[in-house]
């Protein structure tokens, strides 16, 4: 007992030690930070304290749902507080930092869970994370279909898009509709797959997404979609704080093209701002020249809505049991 404790305890070090260590050097060599400027931030800061503390707000109201969304999953195969809940999101955003595509946020959630089955647990984890990247895709391939009037405004860059606007549309539309079939359907999917002979040995494990109803797959959708619109909403306000002036109409589709872009792109969580710079510059420049606005926009998010949650999780670190009963 005392040496599984031993080893759960180093674990948890090495988790803080290298989530800390990323969240560092991301922050200290980020070419975005470099080019605005530390002083240029703080005066952002500043000179937004109320519109940034809103944001900060909406940041807590948006992994709030996601605790609640995960609640409702995971309570198939065991009940759990909303706290813990809203803990086990914080120290999956910890462990993500570090890992490619996020994949570390399920090992970060189901070291929470006491009795539950842990791959099951991962399973579910994965589906309300399918739930959240299917609203993407379906607002992502919406937007697209408005760009059409943006993209002759790109010059050459985009000259692919523009003469295969109709194809692309097509082929988004296309998955969009196919990924919810799939999703709304994954009870009759996973009755049918049962059968083939490989599925049938892990089938005690997957059998567990055959476990939700339309109804309840619906309001998890639900819960996908309002986490959307406060990122959105979260987006477009830093933009108008720090004064890149686009209509609601106009900012709202580029922004959901960027999100769209960025969740087809592998990265490591906390890398992401740098991608996320390129893209909302490329993107946003079309409308506003403030450049420095649209990289601070880009960065605050970033900062509020993953790091400072990663910093949180941190905290809640050493509640992880990587090994039950000792």
């Amino acid at each position: 007992m005392k040496f599984k404790k031993s080893i759960n305890f180093i674990i948890q070090i090495v988790i803080i030690s290298t989530s800390l260590y990323f969240l560092y050097n991301e922050l200290h060599d980020n070419q975005d930070i470099r080019k605005i400027g530390i002083g240029y931030l703080s005066k952002l800061c500043l000179d937004n304290l109320l519109g940034i503390s809103l944001v900060i707000f909406m940041m807590f109201l948006n992994w709030f749902l996601e605790a609640i969304k995960w609640r409702i999953l995971i309570k198939k195969i065991e009940l759990i507080p909303v706290s813990r809940s809203l803990q086990a999101v914080f120290t999956g955003i910890t462990v993500s930092t570090f890992t490619p595509n996020r994949i570390g946020e399920y090992a970060g959630r189901v070291f929470c869970l006491k009795k539950a089955n842990r791959i099951q647990a991962a399973l579910i984890t994965v589906l309300g994370s399918m739930s959240q990247l299917l609203t993407t895709i379906v607002f992502g391939s919406i937007a697209f279909l408005f760009s059409f009037q943006y993209l002759d405004q790109y010059n050459d860059s985009l000259f692919i898009l523009h003469n295969n606007f109709i194809l692309i549309s097509i082929v988004l539309m296309v998955i969009s509709v196919a990924s919810l079939f799939l999703y709304f359907n994954i009870v009759n999917i996973i009755a049918k797959i049962k059968t083939i002979s490989w599925i049938s040995n892990i089938y005690s494990y997957i059998k567990v997404l055959s476990y939700y109803n339309k109804k309840e797959l619906f309001q998890v959708f639900l819960y996908s979609i309002l986490r959307y619109i406060i990122f959105t909403t979260q987006f477009f306000i830093l933009l108008n704080l720090f004064e890149v002036y686009i209509l609601y109409h106009h900012a709202i589709v580029l922004i959901m093209l960027m999100l769209l872009i960025i969740s087809i792109i592998p990265t490591i969580a906390i890398t992401e701002i740098s991608l996320r710079g390129s893209i909302a510059v490329f993107l946003f420049s079309v409308f506003s020249q403030n450049i420095l606005g649209i990289l601070a926009a880009t960065l605050f998010i970033w900062l509020i809505n993953l790091v400072i949650p990663a910093f949180i999780g941190t905290i809640f670190i050493f509640t992880l049991k990587f090994f039950r009963k000792y």
